[in-house]
């Protein structure tokens, strides 16, 4: 019996039987034990619960800011779209406008030729007395 106690032949393999029992469970009855089981299990249900509804809640969020994300994209998408549209206005304009500058520069100077032409030709027709 010392052998099966001790381990018998099988030397360095320890025995299941002979172990520390648990302060919280020393000197309980078998129903008592269980009752701790049963409290410790509810208590685990309890905290995996709560830990659901926190995990739901998360994905909850996570759901709601990728929704709030693909609204963004879409109005970023459309600014996008605004912004190019007004670019290619704004160079047609300016191209416009560099046309006119050029006609207008060159209508001063027609202007400043003609101005000239008129002078000299009162000049020389003013009489000389």
């Amino acid at each position: 019996m010392s052998s099966l106690m001790t381990g018998g032949a099988k030397r360095g393999v320890p025995n299941p039987w002979l172990f520390e029992e648990p302060e919280e469970t020393r000197g309980l009855g078998f129903d008592e034990i269980r009752q701790q089981q049963q409290k410790i299990i509810q208590e685990q249900d309890a905290g995996l619960d709560a830990l659901s509804s926190i995990i739901s809640r998360q994905k909850q969020m996570g759901q709601e800011i990728g929704n709030e994300l693909e609204e963004q994209n879409e109005i970023i998408d459309d600014l996008a779209n605004l912004v190019e549209n007004t670019d290619e206005r704004l160079r047609t304009e300016t191209r416009r406008v560099t046309l006119v500058d050029r006609k207008s520069a060159s209508c001063g100077m027609i202007m400043v030729i003609l101005l000239l032409l008129v002078a000299i030709v009162v000049v020389a027709v003013w009489p000389t007395s």
